[in-house]
């Protein structure tokens, strides 16, 4: 499934490319500079999708070949720690120190 994510981000690119082409060498060349503009945006709308698609299936492929968990996971022994006194809040008094 990977395969149609990266072959579509590859054809997403290219088009962004030629819509980056089409925008600067047919549209400003001949001085249509309004209508430059939204070619331009469409061209890194559709570009970026490309990188994205490529992005997300170079992932899949990566976690395709990841080795599967052997479900022993590895456990994290308790460290002992002292016993420690009673933090101080501020504007209350220690409840182990007598009132006087």
């Amino acid at each position: 499934m990977f395969w149609i994510r990266e072959i579509a981000g590859w054809a997403f690119i290219v088009l962004g490319l030629w819509l980056f082409y089409v925008s600067y060498f047919v549209l400003l060349r001949n001085g249509y500079i309004i209508q430059s503009g939204p070619t331009v945006l469409m061209g890194i709308v559709v570009f970026r999708g490309g990188i994205h698609l490529l992005k997300v299936a170079v992932a899949a492929r990566v976690c395709q070949r990841a080795p599967a968990e052997s479900g022993l996971k590895a456990t994290r022994k308790e460290v002992a720690r002292p016993d420690r006194p009673a933090s101080v809040v501020p504007g209350r008094r220690a409840t182990s120190a007598p009132r006087a």
